[in-house]
């Protein structure tokens, strides 16, 4: 017999389900741990909030002038360059319990459960790094036919060799030439991208701290070829091992799995050996974002003398929902090589 794709649960029992299920969701959220939250600066909101938020690049010269005796100091020069808005966008998952789910002993709902309760953190993850997914273009369309934008506060998409200023003609580039698959020369010339491209809305080099070398969990060549970078204690493209290799926890390594992914989720192969490297510690780091309305949760369980029951097909309702937005408002801290 074919197999059966259904959004609606039946013939499925899981004992003393209306009880556990709330635990579980409790449960897993205490031991789940995020990929890829380092990207952003997470900023929670709450419920209440206004649905847009609008997040402003802030830029001042650097500098200060000389000062002669009797005259006043020179004020810094300041602006506002580019912005970004965020935009609330609520996700939820449903999943229906009917009657002969819960008195049928024939199957057991506990991957459905847990598929359930990972729907909501699993969503967000994969925006998170489709973020990445799609920073060499300025819009794709969601699993849910819904158009993101994927532009930096310039208007351009997160990785561009054209990228403009705001107070300046000059334009830098954010993606290494040739998009070289790994190496410790791609490396390198990721490195002078960071301290020759990596300008002020003033035109003025910025000196930051890349702390991590991305690549994607689908390429085992590309890990391999990252941790002999950054784990080994001689130089990797030498045989003497007398020589020291300066790579050494110089970055810290972030292996992504839904990178290297289509808009629904499905596996992309164009995307299995691209690199970034991303400037993601200090308070000078990648002005990525994520606005927080509604954290992930449960919503409650159905209570009454019926216990909840729908009146007309004995089933129970569990929700799970969440509110949340992304936005890049400066693509300065990171540099990619969409290797192929």
């Amino acid at each position: 017999m074919p197999p059966v794709q259904n959004s609606y649960l039946n013939s499925i029992t899981f004992p003393g389900f209306s009880d556990n299920i709330e635990k579980m969701y409790l449960d897993f959220f205490k031991v789940y741990k995020d990929e890829s939250d380092m990207l952003f600066n997470i900023m929670n909101l709450g419920e209440t909030a206004e649905t847009i938020k609008r997040i402003d690049e802030q830029d001042m010269s650097q500098f200060a002038h000389d000062k002669p005796e009797g005259t006043d100091a020179q004020r810094l020069s300041f602006g506002v360059a580019y912005y970004k808005e965020v935009l609330a966008f609520r996700y939820g998952a449903q999943l229906q319990v009917s009657y002969e789910m819960r008195t049928s002993n024939r199957f057991k709902l506990g991957p459905a459960v847990q598929r359930f309760i990972e729907s909501i953190p699993s969503r967000k993850e994969l925006d998170r790094q489709h973020r990445l997914a799609f920073s060499g273009v300025t819009s794709y369309v969601n699993m849910d036919g819904r158009v993101v934008d994927t532009t930096a506060g310039d208007g351009l998409s997160y990785i561009s060799t054209v990228h403009p200023l705001a107070f300046s003609l000059t334009t830098w580039s954010n993606q290494v030439a040739g998009n070289p698959v790994l190496s410790v020369t791609a490396l390198e010339a990721a490195e002078q991208l960071a301290v020759t491209d990596i300008l002020d809305n003033f035109g003025l080099p910025v000196m930051m701290e890349f702390s991590h070398l991305i690549v994607n969990k689908q390429d085992p060549n590309t890990i391999r070829v990252a941790r002999e970078i950054l784990r080994s204690t001689t130089l990797v493209t030498q045989a003497n091992p007398g020589v020291v290799n300066t790579f050494l926890q110089k970055y810290e390594l972030m292996v992504l799995s839904r990178v290297a992914t289509t808009a629904t989720g499905a596996l992309d192969s164009t995307k299995y050996r691209w690199w970034f490297l991303a400037a993601l510690k200090s308070t000078n780091r990648l002005q990525s974002y994520e606005c927080i309305w509604e954290a992930p949760h449960m919503n409650p369980a159905p209570v009454g003398s019926n216990n909840g029951i729908d009146p007309y097909n004995d089933d129970w309702t569990y929700g799970a929902r969440g509110r949340y937005g992304h936005a890049l408002v400066s693509a300065r801290g990171i540099i990619a090589s969409f290797a192929v």
